[in-house]
């Protein structure tokens, strides 16, 4: 089969999950003698040469590369692109929405804190965002998901329409991983130390931040109990990679001043080589935000963890949360237990031995060859017919007027709080 794997993100130096996640599927799905074709923004040499890459830039390619395709899986996208998806799929392609974490309640998520135009510019994004999902429930042969609550959503989404027959075509296939890494800790500390020029000794505890600093992570409560900690402990080091110079500040605000040069901000690695890097950590820190991000939420960085055995502790989610109880790979915290959690393991080598054991062993069952396995599973049901996906789109083409007066009333109601907060100021 060819499969077109799309998201508009760049897939050179460091990749997001999506990139990732494509690179890698990519690679398994051509392992097996399929031919595929990845779009985005810009290539790099993350993408093998047996696969194709196709700039979103570049219409006309792109069309022909949605009609050349017998599956097409889209993470995003605009208006174009889900125009073309809609064309491809009247043509009797598959169309499959990979539904990893809904865009949309990521970005409800930052636009809380955001100022008027970026809020502004943020709602936008989001209903577009909700209406692809809505569209894809409707139009699109599959949608695949994280995990059960993600299904769920996905489900109550489609349930006025079809009630339950279309239920079957969500289904759950989790985040992948690589295959295990010995990656030498020793090695680890050396390049982290030579990358930020700072001493990274054998005795420290080094406490990793795996990813991006996004609007919805709650980074100062984990970052005040790292404090706490380091300030009992001194050979804890809290490690940053990417955090721009003007956040760093921000970020340090939360640290008691004793334990600031503790907190180390390392620039981003090359995507290829993180393993060699992050071999070097003891812990991975995660923290979501108390909104609904961190409910329907899938760490994409927890799988690299699974990749290094590296133990995890972070707060509750319906994913992780219970993946981690249930393997004894990590430790959930809370609020008011977290900076204990975090000295109590720099101390107990014993403990975090059986949790590296632990996640070592719950590796092998998200291997991405067994994703890709999935997909195809998938993708092998038969299409939607063309009658349906017309009836669909019709019942699609009746709704978005009632999505466009919310959209709309939330508008206004953006304009309206601020006019009041600048009158009662």
């Amino acid at each position: 089969m060819r499969f077109l794997l799309l998201y508009k993100g760049h897939y050179n130096g460091t990749l997001r999950g999506p990139e990732m996640r494509y690179v890698a599927v990519a690679d398994q799905l051509i392992s097996s003698g399929h031919e595929v074709v990845i779009c985005g923004k810009a290539g790099g040499d993350s993408i093998s040469d047996a696969v194709q890459f196709v700039a979103v830039s570049r219409v006309f390619r792109l069309l022909r590369a949605f009609l050349n395709a017998d599956v097409i899986v889209l993470h995003g996208g605009g208006p174009v692109v889900l125009a073309f998806a809609f064309i491809s799929a009247l043509c009797g392609r598959k169309i499959v929405l990979d539904s990893y974490v809904p865009h949309w309640i990521e970005l409800d998520a930052m636009a809380g804190s955001s100022g008027l135009s970026l809020k502004l510019k943020l709602l936008v994004k989001t209903y577009f965002n909700a209406v692809r999902c809505f569209s894809a429930g409707l139009l699109f042969d599959f949608i695949i998901v994280a995990n059960k609550r993600q299904l769920d959503l996905h489900r109550g989404m489609m349930f006025p329409f079809q009630l339950t027959r279309d239920f079957s075509r969500v289904s759950v296939i989790p985040f992948g991983c690589e295959e295990s890494r010995n990656c030498s800790r020793a090695d680890g500390r050396r390049l982290m130390s030579e990358l930020g020029g700072v001493k990274l000794g054998d005795d420290d505890f080094l406490v990793g931040w795996l990813g991006g600093t996004y609007g919805w992570f709650d980074l100062e409560l984990p970052l005040r109990a790292a404090s706490e900690a380091i300030c009992r402990n001194s050979q804890i080091k809290l490690i940053f990679f990417g955090v721009d110079k003007a956040y760093r500040e921000e970020l340090l605000e939360y640290v008691a001043p004793a334990a600031r040069d503790n907190i180390i901000f390392l620039p981003w690695v090359d995507f290829s080589r993180r393993f060699q890097y992050w071999s070097g950590f003891d812990l991975s820190l995660v923290w979501g935000g108390g909104g609904y991000e961190n409910d329907y939420a899938s760490r994409t960085r927890n799988f690299d963890c699974l990749t290094l055995s590296l133990p995890i502790i972070q707060n509750y989610d319906d994913e992780w949360g219970e993946r981690l109880r249930a393997s004894g790979g990590g430790v959930i915290a809370d609020q008011s237990s977290l900076a204990e959690g975090i000295y109590r393991l720099s101390k107990d080598q014993g403990t975090l031995a059986a949790m590296r054991k632990s996640m070592a062993e719950l590796a092998g069952g998200f291997y991405w060859r067994k994703f890709t396995d999935s997909l195809l599973q998938q993708v092998a049901q038969p299409a939607m017919s063309l009658g349906r996906r017309m009836v669909g789109f019709f019942a699609m083409l009746a709704v978005l007027p009632a999505v466009f007066v919310f959209f709309v009333f939330s508008s206004l109601t953006i304009f309206l709080e601020r006019w009041f907060s600048n009158n009662e100021a």
